[in-house]
């Protein structure tokens, strides 16, 4: 009888120790996602005396959306471009850019984002001078069905879709708008204060931007 109450004892005690050493295993860790920014980039300076930001776009329709669980909300990468690109070099006149499109939707295989954006000029007195609308469009294949999987799959479309926002963005404007442009070398006059307002901008924070490798 002793002897099988220490077995048993010992035997207790083993599977306790694995439970725990089970238990102390770290979980693998979500890739860290930081805000949207794009200050790194060229800046275009405006010949207006005003920019103002219009990010008050929402999602139609209650199907098939994901903005909202993407690590990199889409309106808020877009209005941050805005932001961080766009600078006011002119005494008079102002420019509106607006988060026109930020949509991701789930397709039969693929997540599809479509991002768009417009650029209006005005004279002081409210009369238009012109501007650009800018869109492009990107897809991914839905491979990795679970939730972080997705997350982390969402994060890399929103930020190649934005990537190649950036870059059109810059074209359409010296293409179309290149009169209302002013040059960013280091020997142009320093430019005035930037009145940057954003109409019904989200509280919610912006996503996370950092390469998943």
């Amino acid at each position: 009888m002793k002897v099988r109450t220490v077995i048993r004892r010992h035997t207790l005690t083993l599977s306790l120790l694995l439970a725990l050493v089970g238990c102390g295993e770290p979980a693998p860790s979500e890739p860290e996602y930081l805000p949207a920014d794009y200050s790194y980039l060229p800046r275009i300076k405006l010949d207006v005396a005003t920019i103002e930001i219009n990010d008050s776009w929402a999602p139609r329709g209650i199907t098939g959306h994901l903005e909202q669980v993407a690590p990199l909300r889409p309106r808020d990468a877009l209005s941050r471009m805005g932001n961080d690109r766009l600078l006011t070099g002119g005494n008079s006149g102002r420019a509106l850019f607006s988060v026109d499109d930020a949509t991701i939707l789930r397709g039969r295989s693929t997540y599809d984002a479509h991002f768009a954006v417009g650029l209006a000029f005005f004279r002081e007195g409210g009369d238009s001078l012109g501007g650009v609308k800018v869109e492009v469009s990107r897809s991914v294949s839905t491979r990795d069905e679970s939730e972080a999987g997705r997350r982390v799959t969402l994060y890399k479309l929103v930020q190649d879709a934005m990537d190649d926002m950036n870059v059109e963005l810059e074209f359409q404007l010296r293409r179309k708008m290149k009169d209302l442009l002013q040059t960013t070398s280091a020997t142009a006059p320093e430019p005035g204060v930037v009145e940057s307002e954003a109409l019904d901008a989200p509280q919610k924070p912006s996503g996370v931007l950092k390469p998943v490798r």
